[in-house]
């Protein structure tokens, strides 16, 4: 550092370059970064803060930084994408500490900008330290055309997102509590030291949270819930409480069919037309109650109560007497023939590779660990339940994904239609038409050599459980309710996810976790952790 520099604490933070393999061409028309005299100390790397009050007011700083880059690059609006309302799901624009800036990555010269301003976000200073322009800017993390760059862990780089929605249509800037107040040496000159973690409550939220029974919300692509679920009955998909590109496609389809104006949103006129048309109650309308009338004086004779009868108990499974045993490559004996025959394989008593391979077969079927192991929940499994880990309980209640329904529809090339517009965007890097020609046949194969299939080129089950496994990887524990006093695998698949302590028995700490979970994606804090706290947990693990 120079004598300069060191007398005054300051520096003209210099232009970096646009992100390599963008063409010579677009750089050349592409403005400059903005830049400005700012202090030589870098702001602290702000941590990740999620979402935790309803206060969906456009924050100061979150203003200004969308006023700069729409002034500076002369494209997109600072208007819109900043506020979202508090029922869309675990957001940061749910407190006004968001912006969608809306460039697309398919229009060469937007994508431009974007790749040179995240870039320029992203990248080590002149010093080395990573990410210090988004640091000056209290930027916690930024996704972008299936990419996410953490400020609060710089080394993982630019990471392959997986979420619902792929932002090739725009930039999400998620700020910290200091980012949204404009406290960074962006805008005030002055390296900031410590973290704010931001207030305690929202004094008076502009939108307050809407609780379903109350009236029906503003829903957009990545919401859960309740809500979810009455609107895709009226559509026809599965009622899975999952707002995802399936139920996006089927809701365009279905305001086209009904002459309402094709958002691909849950909006209030798409509301308004189901509620008109009775496919769901009304909601949040005053009723004037009628004069009460006298009931009739006709006696009304007692109820005739048939008496029930006792339940049927079913037999006992043959394999019940086993269910307490492990089983594993290399046992062998009369446990072992039980399962071979309830497999449906030679039952020679000796647990051998066929055995194994079996067994994992099984499981991957009944979305169990594929591990060839038998426990409890293999068993369990296998006596026609669900199977259950140890202490967790598991329901039988089975919840769709956006390739639920695809696992049977075999695509290849020159297939076409909106499954194959479902495979593009999971893929990510493809246009998104519809049409299976040789980019898509080409992403196949490389999704296919990445996990280890057969490089055919065409999607069948097996390539859709794969993306099933990549993008919901906690799908297979939704069945399963932990809570205080559970142990075993899907203990440690929870507690991973929280990022603690990973010693397979749910104890008091986990229990904090949960409620904290719960408490940020705005569930019942039970601590009891079941279906939507497991999709609640999935949709934060995208979202670090």
């Amino acid at each position: 550092m120079s004598r300069v520099v060191r007398a005054f604490g300051v520096l003209a933070i210099p232009v970096l370059t646009v992100p390599v393999g963008m063409a010579s061409a677009d750089a050349a028309t592409l403005p400059k970064p903005p830049t400005k005299t700012l202090p030589s100390a870098l702001d602290v790397a702000p941590p990740y803060q999620a979402q935790r009050l309803c206060d969906p007011q456009a924050k100061p700083g979150v203003v200004a930084f969308a006023k700069l880059m729409s002034s500076h690059y002369k494209v997109g609006t600072s208007e819109w994408g900043i506020v979202r309302n508090c029922n869309s799901g675990l957001t940061e624009h749910s407190e006004g500490r968001a912006w969608d800036w809306m460039l697309s990555a398919n229009k060469p010269n937007e994508k431009a900008i974007a790749d040179s301003v995240t870039q320029w976000l992203s990248a080590p200073d002149a010093q080395g330290r990573p990410g210090a322009m988004a640091r000056r800017f209290g930027i916690m993390y930024i996704i972008w055309n299936h990419k996410m760059w953490r400020a609060y862990d710089p080394a993982r780089g630019w990471a392959p997102y997986t979420g619902p929605v792929p932002h090739t249509d725009h930039i999400h800037f998620s700020f910290s509590w200091d980012g949204a107040y404009a406290r960074t040496s962006w805008w005030t000159g002055k390296a900031l030291t410590t973290v704010s973690p931001g207030p305690a409550s929202a004094p008076k939220p502009t939108t307050p949270p809407q609780t379903p029974s109350a009236v029906y919300s503003l829903l957009i692509q990545g919401a859960t819930g309740p809500d979810v679920v009455l609107a895709q009955k009226v559509i026809g998909v599965t009622p899975d409480g999952v707002f995802g590109p399936k139920t996006a496609a089927a809701l365009k389809a279905w305001q086209a069919a009904h002459g309402v104006k094709v958002t691909g949103q849950l909006d209030p006129a798409t509301w308004a037309k189901m509620v008109a048309l009775k496919l769901i109650p009304p909601r949040g309308t005053a009723t004037t109650p009628s004069t009460p009338t006298k009931p009739p004086v006709t006696p009304t004779k007692p109820p005739v109560t048939t008496p029930t009868k006792p339940p049927v108990k079913s037999p006992a499974s043959p394999l019940a007497a086993y269910a307490k045993l492990t089983l594993k490559k290399g046992s062998s004996g009369a446990a072992v023939v039980a399962l071979q025959k309830a497999l449906g394989i030679t039952a020679d008593g000796a647990f051998g590779p066929k055995t194994e391979a079996a067994v994992k077969a099984f499981q991957a079927r009944r979305n169990l660990p594929a591990t060839g192991i038998v426990g409890p929940s293999t068993w369990a499994a296998l006596m026609g339940g669900t199977g259950s880990t140890d202490s967790a309980s598991r329901s039988t209640t089975r919840v769709a994904t956006p390739y639920t329904a695809l696992k049977s529809t075999v695509l290849k090339a020159g297939s076409r239609g909106t499954a194959v517009k479902t495979l593009q965007r999971a893929l990510g890097g493809l246009a998104v038409d519809g049409a299976f020609g040789a980019r898509t046949t080409a992403a196949v194969k490389a999704f296919q050599k990445s996990h280890q299939l057969a490089q055919t080129g065409v999607v069948d089950g097996k390539v859709w459980q794969a993306l099933e496994n990549r993008d919901y990887p906690l799908r297979a524990y939704y069945g399963t309710v932990l809570k205080t006093g559970s142990h075993g695998t899907a203990v440690t698949a929870l507690q991973k996810a929280l990022g603690i302590k990973a010693d397979g028995s749910f104890g008091p700490a986990t229990a904090t976790a949960v409620k904290a979970l719960q408490g940020r994606a705005k569930l019942a804090r039970t601590g009891v952790v079941a279906t939507l706290t497991w999709q609640a947990l999935e949709a934060e693990l995208r979202r670090r």
